[in-house]
């Protein structure tokens, strides 16, 4: 559902660069992701030179035994699902193959003449590298919009490779990845669809595993982009990073105990620190809050009560009726594993405002004609559910499900320029994939974003709390899950938003709060008149959140898995 397709009629031609038939999956999956699209395979440029048999002894006398370490392992112990091997899905009649011997120049290979007229006269739209190396000369543009190839590091920082490597190496808690229309600067193309995920620091398979498939989807995106839009316009990169290699021996062993250290850490983490959260109010307006310092001290915050030492109150949201304030949040529960929606009262402390069978989460308040509505996250339920409130007993009870089928998270909805614009993250991707849907009514027939996902940044993209309008510029409240999930808010300034652009610049972030018990994490941002409701939190370990992370490892059902 998620998912975008070309009208009829606006598919494009594409051929792809290999080795022969055979494939790697997260390639596979990306060519049989342009066919569903729409898009039609018309050419494969494949790599006519043969690798000459050797001897056992011949071989081994021409291996590069300064980087051996790291050949080993790359095919013996790193090598992810992504890369296995397998074979197209879709049929390859009527598909032209073309031989190519290429000249080596230095490190880098030349098309000949003949070859590159040859594949000009095919009429492809776009040439898909998953074959040959450093590719440079007249090949470059002898398809309409040129030669895509991927890099699996961000270009502004690592250039070069292997992929996803040096970010581990360095500590850098973000790994970027771009797909570009190759230029003869190497890793400093056009950049057709870019992305930052979160580093897996404990596992290199892990990590290149998750920048290969997330890629995957890019190349019919771009399509259905230009395909919908012939004149669309991509920046260029303006990288001036070091080129990094293969790492020799000794980097390898010093990689190891990284990833050692690395993997300890996780472990300890995943079992024995459990979040605490809790709710905050600032007598501040919003605008104050999220474009000030980014830094809020302690006696800025008053933290409401606990909610008791084996559950946790977060993700605030509020309105104000008959002048007084009133506060939802989500109350977590660790010996049961699930969440509802309550409201906090300071009397009576959290009561429940929603009955649901389903884990509930982040309860977005709207106010529309003198009536409140609640848009929790419930990605259990497979739907995205409008919920009014009942005033005389303070209750919420389901108004209408906006968008079915979707395992939506952090479901956030506004008015802006006449629309209703609804953005969230779903399950698989909750940290990285933003998508938006828009409706001209709030309970109307809601239609997807041309460009879902509009972004994909674990710094910025899933939601956190109340978007506002300030000196006449929106601004928007995200999640950056870089370095820890819930770490801090990032404010972006929202540039572009329509049907079918989409663009934002981070202006600047909310820190947990400092000389506060909650000095973790924070991850909403929502205001409510003159006040601004956040969160935050801090780690201990709970016997509860131990079991079920055992029981999770060992696959283990117990009474509130979700």
């Amino acid at each position: 559902m998620l998912n975008s397709r070309t009208e009829a009629g606006s598919s494009l031609r594409f051929g792809v660069m290999c080795n022969g038939t055979v494939f790697q999956r997260w390639q596979t999956d990306a060519i049989n992701d342009l066919a569903r699209h729409g898009h039609q395979l018309v050419l494969l440029v494949v790599d006519a030179r043969s690798t000459p048999e050797t001897s056992r002894f011949r071989s081994l006398l021409k291996k590069k035994w300064s980087t051996f370490l790291f050949s080993f392992l790359e095919n013996r112990v790193f090598k992810p699902d992504a890369r296995r091997l397998c074979t197209l899905n879709i049929g390859t009649e009527g598909v032209k193959t073309l031989h190519c011997l290429v000249e080596q120049k230095g490190f880098s290979e030349y098309f000949t003449g003949a070859d590159v007229d040859f594949i000009r006269n095919c009429k492809v739209d776009f040439i898909l590298r998953f074959g040959f190396n450093i590719i440079r000369g007249d090949i470059l543009t002898a398809a309409r919009f040129g030669v895509w190839s991927f890099h699996h590091d961000d270009e502004l920082k690592y250039r070069g490779g292997p992929a996803g490597f040096w970010e581990i190496f360095n500590r850098d808690p973000v790994n970027g990845a771009i797909m570009q229309q190759l230029t003869n600067k190497l890793d400093g193309g056009i950049i057709l669809k870019k992305g930052y995920l979160k580093t897996v620091c404990h596992s290199y398979r892990g990590n290149l595993e998750q920048l290969l498939t997330v890629s995957s989807a890019w190349p019919a995106m771009v399509a259905d982009k230009l395909a919908r839009n012939r004149g669309a316009d991509f920046p260029e990169s303006k990288t001036v990073a070091p080129v990094f290699k293969v790492p020799g021996n000794w980097n390898m062993i010093l990689f190891l105990g990284k990833l050692l250290l690395n993997r300890l850490r996780f472990y300890r983490d995943d079992f024995f620190c459990s979040e605490v959260w809790n709710v905050g109010m600032v007598s501040k307006p919003i605008h104050e809050i999220a474009l000030g310092t980014g830094t809020l001290q302690k006696g800025d915050v008053t933290w409401l009560r606990g909610a008791g030492r084996d559950k946790y109150l977060a993700d605030p949201s509020g309105f104000i009726e008959n002048n007084q304030l009133h506060i939802l949040a989500e109350e977590y529960n660790y010996k049961t594993g699930i969440a509802g929606i309550s409201e906090i009262t300071p009397v009576t402390g959290p009561i429940p405002v929603i009955d649901s069978v389903y884990h509930l989460s982040y309860p977005f308040v709207i106010e529309l004609n003198g009536a409140t509505y609640c848009l929790p996250e419930s990605y259990q339920s497979h739907a995205i559910t409008l919920f009014k409130r009942n005033a005389e007993n303070g209750k919420f009870t389901p108004e209408k499900i906006l968008i079915a089928d979707v395992e939506a998270v952090d479901p956030t909805l506004f008015f802006y320029n006449g629309l209703w614009w609804l953005f969230f993250t779903v399950k698989q991707y909750s940290t990285t994939h933003l998508f938006i849907y828009y409706s001209d009514q709030l309970a109307g027939d809601y239609q997807p974003h041309a460009g879902n996902p509009v972004k994909i940044d674990v710094r910025s993209a899933r939601p956190a709390g109340t978007p506002f309008i300030h000196n006449g510029r929106l601004y928007r409240p995200a999640q950056d899950c870089s370095v820890t999930y819930g770490g801090r808010v990032e404010v972006n300034e929202v540039l572009k938003l329509s049907s079918s652009e989409f663009d934002e610049l981070p202006v600047g972030f909310v820190m947990p709060v400092a000389g506060s018990k909650y000095n973790k994490g924070l991850h909403t941002v929502s205001g409510v008149g003159g006040h601004t409701l956040i969160d935050g939190k801090y780690y201990r370990f709970n016997r509860h959140f131990f079991v079920r992370q055992l029981q999770s490892k060992l696959k283990i059902k117990g009474p509130g898995n979700v």
